[in-house]
């Protein structure tokens, strides 16, 4: 009998954290709105595709959208065709969730190499707590399903190389060695040189602490290469004659290029950022990494340092050398930095100096957060929900549990504490942000259309992807200068105006209803008014 247990706990180990991870990105997960403005950008462009059928190219609205490969849109547009919810922004998101809970156990499965059951467990539950990951598995984007490739890709290597490190002999099956590639080609199609990158950058690292190219051969790079190539090369042909070579200036020269020389849409930081953010973006996990530090240090020659490290330093130090600072840019490295603080508490207790910092942090990070919540709701006039205080009264039980745990260094109290913390931390934050109808514009925009069904509706000042996913790509945006002409054509007409757009827009039409709040979009303030003509 314990034979056979001891065949289903590693599996056992990584569907409960899986289980943690779906339960940890529920709260906020259906009811948050649309969400400027990549996230709308991607499930608009889906939605489009689902309905025309059109599997090349990529559209949104009446432009073309070049900036990333297919391969997201794909997905969502056949989750959201499966589900039959196409209508509902929850059905695109369901790809970020799935990635997501990929990731946390494929996490769990590179932990179990080199620590036992308890660590690993750890080291999956500080990844599915983590604000970032909680946060990218709610939105529909590209970044929790690109996780997903690349803790595939990298699963393959750390079979290669750990626990050994360089006295292992590397021993991959063809089969291993074409999931690897499979893993970076579906990386390829779903956000373009990331999961490649990531892998180059982690093999390179091992054949140097190695001083062989072992590794890079059991790949069979040969054969791996025109895998990939088959398998991105026809998308890739079709969309350059359709586009007529577009997609490349928009997806490398527009998108790509543009963000590593200077900051995009406001986007720019400083060196550093990454570091700074990391303490309130990897919380509650945060709190362990700092105690785990003189762990680490002692440890600097073991196996999975060298793994770690040759994923972690180079992909962060590419992001903190790029001008465009997004917040998720550097999640592809958490997994990893999971896997060390687990595995760094696992070999020694930290000294209390390092115990109380990490208490410190435990603590001080969901206190900010709930502070900023609270002022940021009473500054533009909006009532937090009940959820800000079911919440709040979690984290105040949670944050301290952390902090015990972590003296304590009891393994399963912290992983309850995280989970706990993260879980307390969502609910207090996405349902309550859900909530808050200020926020959401593109909401008030869409349920106005919505109460006149036979009218062309326009948009004049306001033109956010939110707004044209929640009418259904109905919306046409205009300007001053083109409305006139859309004004001409007989019809019934609804008509948004944001008040920049400047007054007498609306002449000979009737006013049914404002809206002021703000736009998440870019953080300004939108007054909007409604406008009929029979």
């Amino acid at each position: 009998m314990a034979a056979v247990w001891a065949g289903w706990r590693a599996p056992v180990v990584a569907m409960l954290v899986m289980l943690v991870m779906l339960v940890l990105a529920l709260p906020g997960f259906f009811s948050l709105p649309p969400i400027d403005r990549d996230e709308a950008r991607f499930a608009q462009s889906s939605a489009q595709m689902l309905a025309s059928g059109d599997l090349i190219d990529i559209r949104l609205g009446d432009e073309p959208r070049y900036k990333k490969p297919v391969g997201i849109y794909w997905l969502q547009a056949a989750v959201a065709g499966l589900t039959g919810q196409g209508e509902s922004i929850w059905a695109y998101r369901l790809v970020s969730l799935i990635g997501a809970v990929a990731s946390v156990g494929l996490t769990v499965g590179i932990a179990r190499r080199v620590m036992g059951e308890g660590p690993a467990l750890l080291a999956g539950v500080m990844l599915a707590s983590s604000f970032l990951l909680g946060g990218e598995a709610r939105l529909a984007k590209t970044d929790a399903m690109q996780l997903a490739t690349i803790l595939a890709a990298q699963a393959v290597l750390a079979r290669a190389f750990l626990p050994g490190g360089r006295n292992q002999r590397p021993d991959l099956s063809f089969g291993a060695a074409m999931g690897f590639w499979v893993a970076v080609g579906s990386g390829i199609l779903i956000k373009g040189p990331i999961t490649p990158l990531v892998a180059l950058f982690t093999v390179t690292g091992l054949c140097i602490h190695r001083r062989d190219t072992k590794i890079l051969r059991v790949l069979r790079p040969v054969w791996g290469l025109l895998l990939v190539l088959a398998m991105v090369a026809p998308w890739l042909i079709a969309i350059t004659f359709k586009s007529g070579g577009a997609f490349w200036a928009a997806s490398v020269g527009q998108d790509m290029l543009a963000k590593v020389g200077q900051g995009q849409e406001s986007h720019g930081a400083p060196p550093g950022t990454y570091l700074a953010l990391v303490w309130a973006t990897f919380w509650p996990g945060s709190a362990l990494l700092v105690a785990a530090l003189p762990a680490l240090w002692h440890g600097r020659r073991q196996p999975v340092m060298a793994f770690a490290f040759g994923w972690i330093v180079p992909v962060w130090l590419m992001f903190e050398l790029t001008a465009t600072k997004l917040i998720h840019y550097v999640l592809p490295a958490y997994p990893a930095l999971a896997i060390l603080v687990a595995w760094g508490l696992s070999q020694a207790m930290p000294g209390r100096a390092w115990r109380g910092i990490g208490a410190l942090v435990a603590v001080a990070v969901p206190g900010g957060v709930l502070v900023a919540l609270w002022v940021g709701a009473g500054q533009i006039g909006a009532q937090l929900a009940p959820s800000y205080l079911l919440g709040a009264a979690g984290l105040a039980l949670a944050a301290p549990l952390l902090a015990i745990a972590l003296w304590r260094g009891a393994v399963p109290l912290q992983i309850g504490a995280l989970a706990g913390a993260g879980l307390a931390l969502s609910v207090a934050l996405f349902p309550t942000l859900a909530r808050i109808p200020t926020l959401w514009p593109a909401v008030a925009l869409a349920d106005a259309a919505t109460t006149h069904p036979d009218c062309r509706a326009l948009s004049v000042g306001y033109e956010e992807p939110s707004a044209l996913f929640l009418t259904q790509g109905k919306l046409r945006f205009a300007t001053p200068e083109t409305l006139g002409a859309e004004l001409a054509k007989p019809g019934c007409v609804f008509l948004a105006v944001e008040a920049r757009a400047g007054s007498g827009l609306a002449v000979g039409l009737t006013l049914i209803g404002e809206f002021s709040g703000m736009n998440l979009g870019n953080g300004r303030k939108v007054d909007l008014s409604f406008y009929l003509r029979p």
